[in-house]
């Protein structure tokens, strides 16, 4: 099947905006260009309209187990996302029933991050032993499933490693380091305290929830700086993620961050069953906070498609470009007068905001329009 996006403004790898034709067939973006006349099967016109990859949530709970966990296509294409990463719902004693019974089954493109707690989140306190780590079976697992499985995952906070502190956390970034995949931490109340947390982390390696409101935040004390260990760590190539989740993002904390030139570096969710009716939505309602707290629309994008694509290795994702796969998304710009809040309760008022249109996802015999 031959599909035509017609004079969309889309948004090039350069963050260049640029009104342009996309040629599809089969799965793949075959041509792009000022105007294309080829016969097609089906015609969509984007006049208006922004063009621009399909948006990848690099932080989701998608696998249904646990308190957390949701189906893949509820948190992905029925919330505007063609690709999802589940951020360690599962991990290597669960990971093939993950694999087998959701992953295989949806129609969003899934990859994981692997928790280093044998059973990912099917249980709470995932991380209060460390006999519930075991180095072999994640060597093994990821090389059994080595293109779906990205990185690794382990969250880091009280209610999680208890009494064993920054233990658990310095032998999954051992094991990360070991297999070559970047460690995503969540990080939130300490111990352990995020400095601690910070020191384990290498090039590639991520920190999502990076600007949340709690006590020991990435801010000093008195509020008028970044902790020298968050700039330190970035100076080594880690990366600072949104996360919104239920009680990870701080729109005060992120501004002020922006102010001393410390923006995030990727943009997720951190979806799941307690709060994808609110107060995160979707990950096209926080790339619309993000804008509306002064982050550009175009970097924004990039945020969610370009920059994972490439720091994951997604092949053939996150670009609209010739060779690359037809996961794209539609959408307009629409001004607005509205408030919304993020999970400290504090209100952003939006003043433009992300109106979806249609999410083309190209799977195969999977393949649909979303509208």
């Amino acid at each position: 099947m031959k599909r035509l996006i017609k004079q969309g403004t889309c948004i090039l790898p350069n963050k260049e905006c640029v009104k342009k034709d996309i040629l599809i067939e089969g799965d793949m973006i075959v041509k792009i260009d000022d105007e294309i006349l080829d016969e097609v099967d089906d015609v969509i016109d984007a006049t208006g309209c922004y063009v621009s990859p399909g948006f990848i949530d690099i932080h989701t709970h998608c696998y249904p187990i646990g308190d957390l966990g949701l189906d893949p296509d509820v948190l992905g294409v029925k919330r505007w996302a063609s690709t999802i990463l589940d951020a360690g719902t599962s991990g290597a004693g669960n990971f093939e029933d993950f694999y087998e019974h959701a992953i295989k089954k949806c129609n969003t493109r899934v990859y994981a991050l692997l928790n280093v707690s044998s059973l990912g989140l099917a249980f709470k306190h995932e991380l209060n032993d460390m006999a519930k780590i075991n180095e072999k079976n994640i060597v093994e697992i990821i090389k059994q499933y080595p293109n779906v499985i990205v990185g690794l995952k382990a969250r880091a906070s009280q209610s999680v490693v208890q009494d064993l502190d920054i233990l658990p956390i310095r032998k999954a970034a051992e094991i990360a380091h070991a297999v070559n995949k970047p460690l995503m931490v969540h990080v939130g109340n300490y111990p352990p305290h995020l400095e601690d947390v910070l020191n384990c982390l290498e090039q590639g390696d991520i920190v999502t929830h990076a600007y949340h409101g709690k006590v020991g935040n990435i801010l000093t004390e008195d509020q008028s700086s970044i902790i020298k260990e968050a700039t330190s760590a970035r100076s080594r190539g880690v990366l600072f993620d949104i996360g919104h989740g239920s009680a990870s993002f701080s729109s005060k904390v992120y501004q002020k961050a922006r102010e001393l030139d410390f923006d995030c570096d990727l943009i997720s969710s951190d979806l799941h069953s307690e709060n994808y009716e609110g107060p995160v939505y979707t990950l096209m309602d926080v790339v619309s906070k993000m804008v509306n707290c002064g982050e550009p629309l175009v970097d924004a994008i990039a945020k969610v498609t370009s920059v994972p694509a490439r720091h994951f290795n997604l092949e053939k994702l996150g670009e609209l470009k010739e060779g690359y796969y037809a996961d794209i998304f539609i959408f307009k710009m629409k001004d607005v007068e509205e408030e919304v809040v993020d999970s400290m309760g504090d209100k952003i008022l939006l003043r433009t905001k992300i109106e979806p249109q249609c999410l083309i996802v190209s799977r195969g015999e999977k393949s649909g329009i979303y509208k």
